[in-house]
């Protein structure tokens, strides 16, 4: 098993935790996939709100809903930015709990911004 794994089941219990409105689409060793519930967004196919992935020594953890209309302007902490790889992803090589508190915070936000 990968050195990283604690690391990436505490992202994915973030993003489960933090956005206990949307679906899991799939969850398998090493990736977790989120989506907004298809009655929330009157679509036939789910939309993708997050995944959880780990790859070699780090964990990306994407928030794409962060860039839709619904999260667009949601707040992202400047520290958080620091981890960030594009708008809507962000990794770690280490469990970080400041960090991790800022992205739960924002990652519950956009989850809330699709329930309003």
């Amino acid at each position: 098993m990968n050195d990283q794994y604690p690391l990436y089941i505490a992202l994915r219990d973030l993003m489960v935790r933090a956005a206990p409105a949307m679906k899991i689409g799939k969850d398998v060793v090493g990736e977790c996939t989120v989506n907004v519930p298809t009655a929330t967004m009157a679509s036939k196919d789910p939309v993708w709100f997050g995944t959880v992935r780990l790859t070699g020594h780090k964990v990306s953890y994407y928030l794409p809903a962060l860039g839709m209309r619904e999260g667009r302007d949601v707040p992202v902490p400047e520290a958080l930015k620091e981890r960030a790889q594009t708008r809507t992803c962000f990794t770690f090589a280490d469990i970080e709990p400041d960090r991790f508190a800022e992205l739960e915070t924002v990652t519950r936000a956009v989850a809330q911004a699709f329930a309003a």
